[in-house]
């Protein structure tokens, strides 16, 4: 699910981490955005996590583990909305959801592969 279509980086984003037939969807209303933080668009603020120290260290240390597993970061686009993800069974029922609460802040990854395998079971 993509916030905004800035072509370079959707090709880039498309052809080195995607690499499925799936297509990338485009959310013009920020629809999935609202949905996983309970019906709010929620943002971060630059300024609140630039004075507090606590905030700021773990997004320092979220951005040191995405860094390691993806090299090729850059600041392109708007980068304040938190997103999240929500894995659904078929028919629509929410078998995991997580919510960014700070950048970088990302869904443990044995967590995701858990609902994935009981997405598919159901």
């Amino acid at each position: 699910m993509l916030k905004e279509s800035i072509e370079e980086e959707v090709v880039e984003f498309a052809r080195d981490f995607w690499k499925r037939e799936e297509q990338l969807y485009l959310d013009e209303t920020l629809a999935f955005f609202r949905a996983v933080h309970g019906g709010a668009l929620r943002k971060s603020s630059l300024f609140w996590t630039l004075i507090n120290p606590i905030k700021m260290y773990r997004v320092v240390k979220n951005f040191k583990k995405i860094g390691e597993r993806t090299p090729r970061n850059n600041l392109n686009g708007e980068g304040l909305i938190m997103g999240g993800l929500i894995v659904f069974k078929r028919g629509g029922e929410v078998v995991y959801s997580h919510r960014e609460k700070e950048w970088g802040d990302c869904a443990p990854i044995e967590k995701v592969l858990e609902a994935a395998k009981k997405a598919n079971l159901g």
